[in-house]
C-alpha cells in the first residue's frame, strides 16, 4: 500500500544553553549540552577557568551534578590545581583531593595564572538515563583544599537544565487502492402498493390507487431497461400478505398475487417471463412490529407489541390474541390503519453495467456516479495532480456513492482528516465497514489528532489484532511517546 503522509516527524533535542557563572562569577560554564539517546546520555560543557583564583598550594574541585527534589548523582569532577600543587602532585604520584571512586576517569587541571590567558576545560560524560532526572537541574558543584587533603565546601551554582527529550511519534497512514470491479452489478430495490379484491389475485388497473402504482413500477423497470448502458440480469418480485386469516392461506394468496404481478410486468416491459421471479413471501410479521413501534397512540402498544413477539406462538395463534383484545377497538385498528400497509410487493430490479473509458468517467462524475466503479472513479481523480480541487472531488464523489466501501471511506477520511475536519472523517467511516481493520486503522489516526490518546489505543489495537501493519506500527510508535514523557 502507498504511503499517504506522515502526520509526526521524529525530532531529537539537543539545547545549547547560555553560558552560566559559578564560583561567585569568576568560573563559567559554556556550551552545555545534554543528549539522549534511549537510556544513554551524554553532557557535554566548557568550563571556563580563566578568571578562577586558585593559591598556588590549593586545588579547587568542581564537581558537575544532576539535581532534582531530594535525589542527586554526581558526576565526575575537575580539579584546579594551583602551580605549587600541580608540581607535587606530578612529583608524587599521590592521590588528588577526591577519592570518590566514582571519580576514576577526572583530569586534573592546573590553573594557568598568567595575566589575559584564557583557559577552559572541555568536559563530557556518559551516563544512564533514570527516569527521575526529567526537568532535573544541572548544578556546579564547588569545594578547595590546600595542604590538609580536607575538601571544604564552597557551594553550589546552577548553570542548566536537564532537558527532558520527548519523542516525537511518526504514525504512519495508509492510501488504499480500491479494488477493480471487472462486472459492475447493481439493483434497485422499491416496493409497489398494488390492491387486489378480498381473497383474489387478479390485477384491476382502475381499482383504488393500482393506476399509479403500476404505472411508476413499469417506468422504473422501462428505465433500465432502455439505458444503454444497463442490462437487466433479473427481477425479483415479493408478494406480502397481512396476518388476518390462516397463514397457510396468506402463503398461497401472496404467491399468486406475485405470479399475478410478474405476468404484467412481463407484458408491459416485453422482458422474458422467465428473467422475473415471483415469491410469496406470506404474512409480514416484522413489519407489523415496526409499525406498531411507529404508532405510540395505539392502544395497548406494549400488550400487542409482547404479543408479536412470543416465540412460542405461531401465527395463526398470534393473529386470534389480537384479534381478542379488549378493547375490541383495538384489532379494528390493526384491520384498518396498519394492516393494509403490509400488502404490497417488493421488488428488486438487477442489472450490470458496462465500464467506461476515462473521458466517459469523467462525464458521468457528476452526472450519474453509480454507473461508475470505485475504481473507475478513482482513474478520474488519478488523471489530476493529486491534492487538486478535483482529485478531491473525485475521492470525495466515491466516498458518497459507495460510502460501505472501506478504500473509498478510508481515502476520504484521509483527506478531511488532513483539513483538520475530525468529526466530518469519524462520521465517514461510521458509514462504512466499521470492523474492517484499515478503518479501525485510520480511526486511530484521528483520535490521535483529536488527542485522544486511549481512543486512538483501542481502535489501533483492534486493527493490529486483525494484522494491520500500519496500526501495529502506530501502537508502537505511541508507546515510545508515552514512555518518553
Amino acid at each position: 500500500m502507498k504511503k499517504l503522509y506522515l502526520i509526526y516527524i521524529l525530532t531529537l533535542l539537543a539545547l545549547p544553553v547560555a553560558a552560566q557563572s559559578f564560583m561567585e562569577g569568576t568560573g563559567e560554564v559554556r556550551n552545555l549540552d545534554i543528549k539522549r539517546n534511549g537510556k544513554d546520555v551524554t553532557i557535554n560543557m566548557d568550563i571556563d577557568i580563566s578568571n578562577l583564583k586558585v593559591g598556588a598550594d590549593e586545588t579547587v574541585i568542581l564537581t558537575p551534578m544532576i539535581e532534582k527534589g531530594d535525589k542527586s548523582l554526581e558526576l565526575p569532577a575537575v580539579e584546579v590545581m594551583g602551580r605549587r600543587a600541580w608540581l607535587y602532585f606530578l612529583r608524587n604520584g599521590e592521590n588528588t583531593a577526591t577519592e570518590n571512586p566514582f571519580y576514576a576517569e577526572r583530569k586534573a587541571k592546573r590553573a594557568e595564572r598568567k595575566a589575559g590567558v584564557k583557559q577552559s576545560v572541555p568536559y563530557s560524560t556518559d551516563l544512564n538515563f533514570e527516569e527521575w532526572m526529567r526537568g532535573a537541574t544541572v548544578k556546579m558543584k564547588e569545594g578547595s583544599c590546600g595542604c590538609d587533603p580536607q575538601v571544604i565546601a564552597l557551594g553550589e551554582d546552577n548553570v542548566g537544565n536537564f532537558h527532558n527529550e520527548i519523542y516525537n511519534p511518526q504514525y504512519v497512514l495508509s492510501y488504499i487502492e480500491p479494488d477493480p470491479e471487472p462486472i459492475k452489478v447493481r439493483e434497485k430495490s422499491l416496493t409497489a402498493y398494488i390492491n387486489f379484491y378480498v381473497d383474489k389475485y387478479n390485477i384491476v388497473e382502475k381499482y383504488k390507487n393500482n393506476e399509479g402504482e403500476l404505472a411508476a413500477m413499469i417506468k422504473s423497470i422501462k428505465d433500465v431497461d432502455n439505458d444503454k448502458d444497463l442490462t437487466i440480469s433479473s427481477i425479483t418480485i415479493e408478494g406480502w400478505a397481512s396476518p388476518e386469516a390462516t397463514q397457510q392461506h396468506n402463503q398461497v394468496l401472496s404467491q399468486n398475487r406475485a405470479n399475478s404481478l410478474a405476468n404484467y410486468v412481463s407484458e408491459k416491459t416485453g422482458i422474458e417471463r422467465s428473467h422475473i421471479e415471483a415469491i410469496g413471501r406470506g404474512e409480514d410479521w416484522a413489519g407489523l412490529k415496526r409499525e406498531v413501534e411507529a404508532t405510540p397512540m395505539l392502544l395497548d402498544q406494549k400488550k400487542v407489541l409482547a404479543i408479536i413477539d412470543r416465540e412460542d406462538l405461531t401465527q395463526d395463534q398470534k393473529d386470534k390474541m389480537l384479534e381478542d383484545l379488549i378493547p375490541p377497538t383495538i384489532y379494528q385498528r390493526l384491520m384498518n390503519e396498519l394492516y393494509p400497509r403490509l400488502r404490497r410487493n417488493d421488488y428488486r430490479i438487477e442489472y450490470n453495467v458496462r465500464n467506461f473509458n476515462l473521458e466517459e468517467a469523467r462525464a458521468l462524475v457528476d452526472s450519474d456516479p453509480e454507473k461508475l466503479s470505485v475504481s473507475e472513479i478513482y482513474k478520474v481523480a488519478g488523471s489530476y495532480e493529486r491534492g487538486s480541487k478535483e482529485y478531491n472531488h473525485a475521492l470525495e464523489v466515491a466516498a458518497k456513492t459507495y460510502p460501505k466501501n472501506v478504500a473509498a471511506a478510508v481515502n476520504q477520511a484521509a483527506i478531511l482528516l488532513a483539513q483538520n475536519d475530525y468529526d466530518g472523517a469519524l462520521d465517514m467511516l461510521q458509514k462504512s465497514q466499521t470492523d474492517d481493520a484499515r478503518i479501525q486503522a485510520i480511526a486511530g489516526n484521528i483520535y490521535i489528532a483529536k488527542g485522544d490518546q486511549a481512543k486512538a489505543r483501542e481502535a489501533w489495537t483492534k486493527a493490529a489484532a486483525q494484522g494491520n501493519a500500519d496500526a501495529k506500527k502506530n501502537l508502537e510508535e505511541l508507546d515510545k511517546h508515552l514512555k518518553s514523557l
